[in-house]
């Protein structure tokens, strides 16, 4: 029980350090924007691609100025790119399996 005490501190030591968990976003989103290059290479479904492209490229921007208005409109767009990936997913799931 006391090693599981010490590693959910360690973990929330990690998680309240802005830095650390900045650099960890932007890891993550330089995979997004591999899989979407990678993706898009492709002949189909490649405009729902590039958008999450734009996106992460956005992102992106938004983490390196530092702005709050670019990171609220980050969070408007990642929003709205949820919903579109859950339409796209529920009118081609048929085709997609």
């Amino acid at each position: 029980m006391l090693c599981s005490s010490s590693a959910w501190a360690q973990i929330r030591a990690w998680w309240r350090d802005y830095d650390k968990i900045q650099t960890l976003a932007v890891i993550l989103l330089y995979i997004q924007i591999a899989c979407a290059l990678i993706g898009s290479l492709g002949a189909f479904y490649t405009g729902i691609l590039l958008i999450n492209l734009v996106v992460a490229l956005f992102a992106l921007i938004a983490i390196e100025s530092s702005s709050q208005s670019l990171g609220r409109t980050y969070a408007v767009l990642l929003a709205s790119e949820l919903v579109l990936d859950i339409i796209w997913f529920i009118l081609f799931s048929s085709e997609i399996w």
